[in-house]
């Protein structure tokens, strides 16, 4: 576990064995991110709310918000490794560099706290294939950047 700022411990992922014949007493092996083990939990500390291509303002009835927050309350009763085992989910993680992200996103890289977390994605819509695009924090917990209406971000296409 590595020590923040504020005397509070992340967990990594990292677990210790012994090697096979080797001189040393520890190696490291990585082991799946610490997140992937809990249930959702929502930020949006990050949320893009006045941004015209990736807000909810994209979303145009009420019928999308309600199957968008129904689908977030049955994500809730997952934890993420199933979310992401589930190929209706289309959940995983976005490069910051390569993918096409819209430009509000992209600037969110130069941001000091949160430039080294991986972004990351999940399908919350049954029809459409509108996508959350966020970040898991130091704590573990899904920051909401916004909502990739159009799937242009990761699309199937490329």
């Amino acid at each position: 576990m590595a020590k923040r700022k504020n005397n509070q411990y992340f967990d990594f992922g990292t677990i210790k064995t012994k090697p096979k014949n080797q001189n040393l007493k520890y190696k490291f092996v990585k082991s799946k991110p610490a997140y992937r083990r809990k249930r959702p939990i929502f930020a949006f500390n990050y949320y893009l709310c006045d941004s015209k291509k990736c807000s909810f303002k994209t979303i145009q009835n009420t019928r999308s918000f309600y199957v968008l927050f129904k689908k977030l309350k049955g994500l809730s009763s997952l934890t993420w490794q199933e979310i992401i085992e589930n190929k209706s989910y289309h959940a995983h993680d976005v490069n910051w560099n390569e993918e096409e992200l819209p430009s509000d996103i992209k600037k969110l890289k130069y941001n000091k706290e949160i430039k080294d977390l991986p972004l990351f994605q999940f399908k919350a819509f049954d029809i459409e294939e509108a996508r959350i695009l966020g970040l898991f924090n130091l704590d573990n917990i899904f920051e909401v950047i916004g909502l990739d209406r159009k799937h242009k971000t990761y699309s199937k296409n490329k």
